[in-house]
């Protein structure tokens, strides 16, 4: 049988596409392979949205090339959102790939690889500006363990943030049906999917650009209303839409985490301003006044660019006194990256890589210390983990609290536990707290 791999780089929405393709090309009678040097054909699905993610890309379309050579792949396609941005550049400096799926493009990929065998013949490529796909009705091969899934709710961004390449890649914001939505999530249920993570460039704009407008509160409460669905995890949820209905729905779900990433990426006025950002400081802080006003203890996560151009020592340190005072669960912090294409690019005061760095080691530093000094304050209290690998000899248990997002928080590990099974909930007592994981004990049955 024909055997193809496929590499996703990037984030958990790009990962969708890419577990969208496989299950496309399986249903196609394509197996699937983890061994790029044992396959026929060879998938990069790329990322573009920093420097950084940029030169993976093009080291894993340069590995994948050299399979070509030394292992059996006679086809590399190469997919995603650098294939979209750089289209004739790539063909050009990188002759060994085959085809090019541009963000909008990638259900083509069958056609494509079909079009490649019976022609004979390399560069094709397919930038299709589309109408949204129903996923729910399309073969998905999810590479996540078998009770997480992530749910892409909308496409694309229209916030045209100075420093971002999205809308350019993307495209402008357009959200799915609730219809299709709720299908696929009703599918993953019976598949024995527990925990969803619902994703979108900018989550809380869901259900505005529709012919019948809705709400992310009103979407949650028909996904949350499926049996066999246990949590509902919120990502990426941009402070502007960010409505009083919304956080009500958080704070009164059962089924809802009580956990908020919401990317803020400045404080200060005039960086926000030069970003194009839409919200403002005074705006920012009543928002999480409020959240930190609730009945119940919900967990904030969010992001921060340092080094953003005109970034002034003033401006960082209102940035640093806004994590002193907030008291983050978490923080990502990015030094700033030009990119081209961007309006931030073109600015002026450009602020210096030593710097960048410098300021990022301060603020990381302060949030580590925040993040231990919350970890440790948690020891006692009660709360639900997630089980995604079980004890064995030596090794305690390991999961995620409801208060731990999949691949950017830390690890709750449970020691004397041999019973606990991949995919299982567990009533947990926090016993001891670090500044990313914590350490805690079973106190109920797990379900």
């Amino acid at each position: 049988m024909k055997q193809v791999a496929v590499i996703s780089l990037g984030c958990s929405k790009n990962l969708v596409d890419a577990e969208m393709m496989m299950g496309l090309l399986q249903k196609a009678q394509w197996q699937l392979t983890e061994d790029p040097a044992q396959a026929d054909v060879i998938v990069v699905n790329t990322c573009t949205f920093i420097e950084a993610a940029k030169e993976e890309s093009v080291q894993e379309i340069l590995q994948a090339a050299q399979y070509k050579k030394t292992g059996r792949a006679r086809l590399l396609v190469v997919t995603g959102c650098l294939s979209q941005q750089f289209q004739e550049e790539l063909f050009r400096e990188i002759p060994e790939i085959d085809i090019l799926l541009g963000t909008e493009s990638w259900e083509r990929i069958v056609e494509a690889v079909e079009r490649f065998e019976r022609e004979g013949k390399s560069h094709v490529a397919y930038f299709d500006r589309a109408p949204l796909p129903d996923l729910a009705a399309l073969p998905r091969e999810r590479t996540t363990p078998h009770y997480s899934a992530y749910v892409k709710v909308a496409e694309g961004c229209s916030n045209g943030c100075a420093f971002c390449l999205i809308p350019y890649v993307r495209g402008r914001f357009r959200s799915r049906s609730v219809a299709s939505i709720v299908s696929e999530v009703r599918k993953m249920a019976q598949e024995g999917v527990r925990e969803i993570n619902v994703i979108a460039q900018d989550t809380t704009s869901y259900g505005r650009d529709l012919e019948n407008p809705t709400t992310l509160a009103a979407l949650l409460r028909e996904l949350t209303a499926i049996e066999g669905i246990e949590w509902v995890r919120l990502l990426y949820l941009y402070p502007k839409y960010f409505t009083d209905e919304l956080l009500q729905e958080i704070v009164t779900n059962p089924k809802i985490c009580k956990y908020i990433d919401i990317p803020l990426q400045h404080i200060s006025d005039r960086i926000l301003q030069r970003m194009n950002r839409r919200d403002r400081k005074a705006d920012i802080i009543s928002l999480l006044e409020k959240v930190r006003a609730q009945a119940v203890p919900i967990t904030l996560r969010t992001t921060f660019i340092v080094g953003f151009p005109g970034e002034t020592e003033a401006d960082f340190k209102e940035l640093c006194e806004l994590v002193k005072k907030i008291r983050f669960d978490r923080v990502g912090v990015f030094p700033y990256s030009q990119e081209n294409g961007t309006p931030a690019a073109r600015m002026p005061e450009q602020v210096p890589d030593e710097i960048k760095r410098q300021r990022y080691d301060i603020l990381m530093s302060m949030q580590a210390a925040i993040s231990e000094q919350l970890n440790r304050e948690s020891v006692g209290q009660e709360t639900v983990a997630l089980i995604e690998t079980a004890a064995t000899a030596g090794t305690p248990a390991e999961g995620r609290l409801i208060s731990q997002a999949p691949d950017v928080d830390g690890k709750v590990y449970l020691e004397n536990e041999p019973d606990l099974l991949p995919g299982d909930f567990v009533p947990v007592k926090i016993m001891a707290g670090y500044a990313y994981d914590v350490v805690a004990e079973s106190i109920g049955p797990a379900y």
